[in-house]
């Protein structure tokens, strides 16, 4: 695979060398259009489709008519279900359903790297050696962080399977997200304004598309 380099950096924030990457996964053509598709289908996924109005065969009452057809000087009515009156059915109101729709697996793959290849494209995916944390260290991790100029912005921090202690200690950082690499999807890397890979989380990542 043809390869291109993003910025390596130390816990310090040093920029310490460059980090030979995937063209095929960093290096893709960007489509707005799709990955809009995507983040519409993440989207769709989250919302839980349990709204719920009763309709006229729902509500309490009805079964006499409230008053005779003539004779009242207004207007006839036949239930007191019926939608324009006060605590009756609601008309064409939301019922339980799913939102969700279906994508094709390599598709959404696609868009993914697309999604990549703005960031690496823009300046602001990095690497990053290591959090250097065999403990859980909130400060450390946000020292390294603003070392690399992303404090208060919206961080995306992709690491290892086993590093268990960077996720710890970035997942209470105002606008950082920590991920496994199997967890990077299209919506986290659009919501975010910066992408940080550790070595071991972008390995793993790419060991993703490995076919």
């Amino acid at each position: 695979m043809e390869s291109l380099n993003i910025k390596l950096f130390d816990k310090t924030g040093a920029e310490v060398g460059t980090k030979e990457v995937s063209s095929e996964i960093f290096g893709v053509r960007v489509r707005p259009g799709l990955i809009h598709e995507v983040i519409r289908w993440q989207r769709a996924k989250w919302r839980a489709g349990t709204h719920k109005t009763k309709t006229r065969a729902e509500v309490s009452g009805g079964g006499k008519k409230p008053w005779k057809q003539k004779g009242m000087g207004k207007a006839r009515s036949g239930s007191n279900t019926s939608a324009i009156w006060v605590g009756g059915g609601v008309a064409h109101g939301p019922k339980v359903r799913s939102y969700e729709f279906s994508l094709n697996k390599k598709f959404k793959a696609k868009v993914l790297c697309g999604a990549l290849s703005s960031r690496v494209s823009e300046g602001r995916c990095v690497a990053l050696t290591s959090f250097g944390l065999t403990a859980p260290k909130t400060q450390d991790a946000l020292s390294t962080l603003t070392a690399l100029g992303m404090s208060g912005k919206k961080t995306l921090v992709v690491v290892g399977e086993s590093d268990s202690a960077s996720v710890l200690s970035t997942r209470n950082l105002e606008k950082v997200k920590p991920l496994t690499a199997v967890g990077v999807n299209t919506y986290d890397v659009v919501n975010s304004d910066y992408v940080v890979f550790t070595e071991e989380g972008l390995k793993e990542f790419e060991s993703r598309f490995v076919s």
